[in-house]
């Protein structure tokens, strides 16, 4: 698992995103280290319940989005798309738990979930996160509207540049 997610970096890092500040093609202004990040966020993942303890289950705080088409398509091609949802845990106790998504043409819904255990003391302290969620379907070129737990973010998935060329 590790490996893969290694490998989709790699790919990710290599296919046209805008560069960031160290100018080596990684925009890490906006999606920054899955590790070892110097912002303060932790890179989470989703937990499933594996005990019988009780939660209460609400949409996640999420404080921003940002979208990463995995390339410029060639025309009639699709690609994948990477999300980073970042937000805030209120308190020790709380965790990410779970994370649906529907598509309707144009039109993509993630609904991202937390829980706290119930009638548990959790310290009361914020815990900055970023989420990483690849899409389910790929994306043809064109515009999209992405809606996360209310929070509405459009984004594109812009041509191959040799097709931007041909169309001039």
């Amino acid at each position: 698992m590790r490996a893969a997610l290694l490998t989709l970096l790699v790919v990710l890092t290599g296919c046209g995103v805008s560069s960031g500040a160290s100018g080596d093609g990684v925009d890490r202004d906006r999606f920054g280290y899955r590790v070892g990040s110097s912002d303060g966020r932790e890179t989470v993942l989703l937990r499933p319940v594996t005990d019988s303890t009780r939660y209460l289950v609400y949409p996640a705080v999420v404080d921003s989005v940002g979208v990463r088409p995995a390339g410029r398509p060639a025309s009639g091609d699709a690609v994948a798309v990477e999300v980073l949802i970042q937000g805030a845990l209120p308190d020790a106790c709380a965790e990410l738990t779970d994370v649906s998504q529907s598509r309707s043409g144009q039109f993509v819904t993630v609904d991202l979930m937390m829980r706290q255990p119930r009638e548990t003391v959790c310290a009361a302290v914020v815990r900055p996160f970023r989420f990483y969620l690849m899409l389910d379907e790929p994306f043809e070129v064109g515009a999209y509207t992405l809606t996360i737990n209310g929070a509405v973010r459009p984004f594109q998935v812009l041509p191959a540049l040799e097709d931007v060329g041909d169309e001039r």
